[in-house]
């Protein structure tokens, strides 16, 4: 794995898992690679797809189709759905 995925991977395991087990050496790792705005998109997008965590641990999340797995797509513009 390149260094820049490795610390991006990492970024995001931990945003998702233990925030505050996010070092300051990690950050300036992350700054090597990337610049302000590419951190805060990478960020965002890392908070956009864990925005059910909370539903999933309350036990309150559904599924669109009862005992199905549903198939997530993207159109030319990047915008999800499911189908």
């Amino acid at each position: 794995m390149e260094a820049h995925h490795a610390a991006a991977t990492a970024f995001a395991t931990g945003l998702m898992t233990q925030p505050n087990s996010i070092t300051q050496e990690l950050l300036k790792e992350l700054r090597e690679f990337f610049n302000d705005d590419q951190l805060i998109e990478l960020t965002l997008d890392v908070m956009k797809w864990n925005y059910q965590k909370v539903s999933v641990a309350l036990g309150t999340d559904r599924e669109i189709r009862d005992g199905e797995l549903s198939e997530l797509h993207f159109d030319e513009n990047g915008k999800w759905s499911f189908s």
